[in-house]
């Protein structure tokens, strides 16, 4: 009897989600969740941020039930304040300027479903990026050697201008920032595949 083994499905329409995914899993099929992502009333960033991922692995899991099905999300908390992506400069700047000196955390949620064997695993890592006290001239350098603002707050880790407004990340997993955790992940799935 042959055993078909499950394929692999990232419920997100992220492509910073599917180049990071890429590099530790080759063979998986991203599909976009389209689920409403508002924010319910006082509701803790950690909380959204794994309430949304198990959302986006339960609506590509109720079409894929074999599969192993991914959902993420990352939410940024500044001031017990949820942010979300600025998705233009003018909202980035503004939001941005206010971080200087500052810590902000960013909580990225995980979910892995196989519907039809009534598995749910859920991990939601924390990464803290603590600010120095920057000048708005090092803001603007960061922000105008950048051509999307549709990160979690305005934050692409990986830029070397970002890296001048920061004095630390502290994290458990270094590539979580950028929208997955990772370590987790990956640990996770080789077991459900072994």
């Amino acid at each position: 009897m042959n055993i078909i083994p499950r394929k692999v499905i990232l419920g997100s329409s992220s492509i910073y989600r599917t180049i990071l995914l890429s590099k530790y899993l080759p063979d998986f099929i991203s599909i976009s969740p389209n689920i409403d992502e508002s924010e319910r009333p006082k509701e803790p960033a950690k909380d959204l941020s794994l309430r949304l991922a198990l959302e986006k692995a339960t609506k590509i899991a109720s079409n894929r039930p074999k599969d192993i099905v991914i959902g993420s999300d990352q939410v940024a908390s500044f001031e017990n304040v949820n942010i979300g992506k600025p998705m233009d400069r003018s909202t980035a700047y503004n939001q941005m300027i206010k971080f200087s000196d500052k810590n902000v955390s960013f909580y990225t949620g995980a979910v892995i479903m196989i519907k039809e064997l009534e598995t749910i695993l859920s991990h939601v890592d924390k990464t803290i990026i603590k600010f120095k006290p920057f000048e708005k001239k090092e803001l603007e350098d960061y922000l105008n050697s950048e051509n999307h603002f549709n990160t979690t707050a305005g934050v692409r880790t990986e830029s070397s201008k970002f890296q001048n407004l920061i004095d630390q990340i502290v994290t458990e997993d270094k590539e979580a920032i950028i929208g997955l955790p990772i370590v987790w992940l990956v640990k996770q799935i080789k077991n459900l595949q072994s």
